[in-house]
């Protein structure tokens, strides 16, 4: 099987998952029951596990992804065949995800610690560094909505283009 074929059905197979998970954790009854009577969906766990496994995903394909951009970048596989200057594109990743975890921790500053609704207290670095995460996957979002556009657009293309 390709390369190519592969990763089609990885992605497939990825969100036909996640859309069942998510169709069941939003359509499936609110059944279940905690000792403070509060009620959730029935799927709750299914939604953390697939979440769980797909963040275990991607940090292995991150790895692998990165061992190959550094065994490219070395020369010990030869010469980049498509021209896309891959260590550019890493750093520039690698900075904006830094930079997105560093404003969010600074703009979680000052959280404070609360009282969940089954007693337990929170600590308010763990608060701030929820906030931090939070944070990032916001910027990250609008980073990959804004690169997505200018992609779509044609505009690098063109720009590359020899006149």
């Amino acid at each position: 099987m390709k390369l190519e074929k592969l990763s089609s059905l990885a992605l497939y197979v990825c969100i036909i998952l996640g859309a069942l998970c998510f169709a069941f954790f939003f359509l499936w009854d609110y059944g279940l029951k905690d000792a403070a009577d509060h009620t959730a969906p029935r799927f709750t766990d299914a939604v953390l596990y697939l979440m769980y496994a797909l963040a275990a995903v991607t940090l292995c394909l991150t790895v692998w992804g990165l061992v190959k951009s550094v065994m490219v970048s070395l020369g010990t596989k030869g010469p980049n065949p498509t021209g896309i200057p891959s260590g550019m594109v890493t750093v520039c990743t690698w900075s904006a995800v830094i930079a997105a975890l560093v404003i969010g921790f600074v703009l979680g500053t000052g959280s404070e610690a609360f009282v969940t609704t089954s007693g337990a207290e929170t600590s308010a670095f763990m608060v701030q560094v929820t906030e931090m995460f939070l944070w990032a996957i916001y910027i990250l979002a609008i980073i990959t909505v804004l690169a997505v556009v200018v992609c779509m657009s044609g505009f690098l293309a063109r720009s590359a283009t020899k006149k």
